[in-house]
């Protein structure tokens, strides 16, 4: 699988734990989370990452490396993957960001289902990214082939499993979103099983 990053709008010195912006002048930022206007009072080059989980607890979001390797801190900006542990608040100022809170609707959506469907998510830290990078992709492709679902899912990694169910639940409701009848998506009969890798 390709490791194409998430795009980033900024990029943070590598600062390992530390919070860029505690002790720094707080400044009013607004932007959109999830469909909602918010505004933050917060110093300027916190992370993205930090706002949605700490301020706004947002805790979907995961952080993994705080390094924009991981990729478990995946939400979009503007309807692109960005790693939100490289994105300062200031940057976030004006853009529409998505969270996979954002994603809720108060039911399962037809992506959320096929992950269950197929066994999907394992242990659930990157399964929030995996969600908001697929729903990037489906919106822009909504029957993508094998390697462009690779592509998009390439900069989350995930420890759990290997890929092919998440590349297969992904597919599955890439053809599910473009097919006219609207039956809810099911793996093929006999191919999941929770004691196996259904493959």
């Amino acid at each position: 699988m390709s490791q194409i990053q998430p795009e980033v709008r900024e990029v943070l010195p590598n600062m390992g734990n530390a919070q860029p912006g505690f002790g720094a002048a707080r400044a009013d930022i607004a932007f959109e989370v999830n469909g909602t206007a918010i505004s933050v009072n917060v110093p300027p080059l916190r992370r993205l990452s930090s706002v949605l989980r700490d301020e706004l607890r947002l805790t979907g979001t995961k952080v993994g490396c705080d390094a924009g390797d991981c990729g478990a801190c995946t939400v979009l900006v503007d309807g692109d993957p960005v790693c939100a542990c490289l994105m300062s608040a200031a940057s976030a100022a004006g853009t529409s960001v998505i969270s996979v809170e954002g994603l809720a609707n108060g039911r399962l959506s037809a992506l959320q289902a096929s992950f269950l469907a197929h066994g999907a998510a394992q242990c659930g830290i990157c399964t929030p990214a995996l969600l908001v990078a697929a729903t990037a992709l489906l919106d822009k492709r909504p029957n993508p082939t094998e390697t462009e679902v690779q592509d998009a899912l390439g900069g989350i990694l995930c420890r759990c499993t290997g890929y092919r169910k998440i590349v297969a639940a992904v597919m599955d409701v890439g053809r599910f979103e473009s097919s006219a009848d609207g039956a809810a998506p099911h793996p093929p009969a006999g191919t999941f099983s929770p004691y196996s890798d259904g493959e």
